[in-house]
């Protein structure tokens, strides 16, 4: 059977602390896989590289087939490093071009030749935040492309009227013509590579948590992320928001079609909180109802943006067990639809009742993974729940 999710060699890594190491792992379509471990082991932080809210520190993430974590590319790493090099090399040239054609005609000339020093060392400092990557190098570097493309354009317009080097007669023409040809040129090309996509991803522009959602992955957290003072309804209407097609103008004058989507979209909406048992609480207020439907309610809420995989962090904490097995009994009537789940829990009960395939973590790192069967009487899984040997667990 084929992957849908296929996670290769995750780490993530925060400063000097390892929070994932060489994690790899895969789901099928139907499947329920369990993911387990002590807390701290890492469990929600793979969940969150899977969802876009962290950006894994190595390896890939693969959604039938579609990379979610794309492999930075070599070649336009070392182009960025190319260009903030002629970029500083640009600016040696354009310092005295700068200077030579406005100190002649200022009364502040100690002013100027501070500032033009005080512009050249802010232009390396740029240069080299763009050799490290920083997003705010990025951004500004584009200021600084239009002042020098407009710095050229006029140097090349105004060739005739420059006049000589201050204190000799040579033209600033023979400086301003290829400098302004190169600046031109060089300012295109580098402006065209920072807006490529293999680059911006280089300063951190990934696949955020909005379009993996829009992929077909869906989550619910540890903690309830519900609008306490919202309905029931409009909470799981929060949740299909990406499947709305109108656009800004139709829904300001609310066109006929933006009208018969809404109300298609809240059919399907009441028709998933039947799905979860909270019809009859659909316009009550999230906040009035018990802890175990609120669960409930984010699961509906997740599942109302039509995902193919669906990731549960903890559904089943501080439930009794009469709510447990409920949502054991929902959580397998989600995977007969064809959704994939995903869900780290520390009941075993309901882990070893739920999964098909169960990965165990410890302190980041992949150590054991099989059937609830296998995993059971894996001596690692042993050691890393009780805190030593087996020999010590079986006593």
């Amino acid at each position: 059977m084929d992957p849908i999710l296929t996670v290769k060699n995750i780490g993530k890594s925060f400063g000097g602390l390892t929070a994932l190491k060489n994690v790899t792992m895969e789901a099928a379509k139907g499947q329920i896989i369990g993911i387990i471990g002590p807390n701290g082991a890492g469990k929600t932080t793979l969940f969150n590289c899977l969802t876009g809210l962290y950006f894994p520190s190595e390896g890939q993430i693969f959604f039938q087939e579609k990379p979610i974590v794309p492999q930075l590319s070599l070649i336009k790493s070392a182009l960025v490093s190319r260009c903030a090099a002629v970029f500083l090399v640009l600016s040696l040239f354009w310092a005295p071009l700068f200077w030579a054609v406005l100190l002649p005609s200022t009364f502040f000339k100690v002013e100027l030749t501070m500032l033009t020093a005080f512009i050249l060392v802010m232009r390396w400092l740029f240069g080299r935040g763009l050799k490290n990557y920083q997003i705010w190098a990025w951004s500004v570097m584009f200021v600084l492309i239009g002042g020098d493309v407009f710095l050229a354009l006029w140097s090349l317009f105004h060739l005739s009227s420059l006049g000589p080097f201050p204190g000799t007669e040579i033209s600033l023409a023979y400086l301003a013509a290829p400098w302004g040809v190169a600046a031109l040129l060089f300012n295109g090309f580098f402006f065209w590579q920072l807006l490529l996509k293999d680059v911006r991803q280089l300063f951190g522009f990934r696949v955020g948590p909005d379009r993996v959602c829009c992929f077909g992955i869906a989550r619910t957290f540890q903690n309830n992320r519900l609008f306490l003072n919202l309905s029931v309804l409009d909470n799981v209407k929060i949740g299909a928001h990406i499947r709305f097609k109108a656009g800004l103008i139709t829904t300001i004058f609310r066109s006929n079609s933006q009208r018969t989507e809404e109300q298609q979209i809240e059919l399907d909406c009441l028709e998933m909180l039947r799905f979860v048992g909270l019809e009859k609480r659909a316009f009550d207020l999230a906040g009035a109802l018990a802890y175990g439907e609120q669960r409930r309610l984010e699961i509906a809420r997740a599942l109302a943006s039509n995902p193919q995989v669906l990731l549960l962090d903890e559904p089943a904490a501080g439930m009794n067990p009469r709510e447990s097995s409920r949502l054991v009994q929902l959580i397998r009537n989600i995977r007969d639809k064809g959704i994939t789940v995903l869900i780290i829990e520390h009941d075993m009960k309901v882990i070893m009742n739920l999964a098909d395939v169960i990965y165990v973590l410890d302190h980041g790192e992949l150590i054991a993974e099989g059937s609830p069967k296998e995993i059971r009487a894996n001596p690692k899984v042993i050691e890393a729940y009780l805190g030593g040997s087996l020999a010590y667990a079986e006593a």
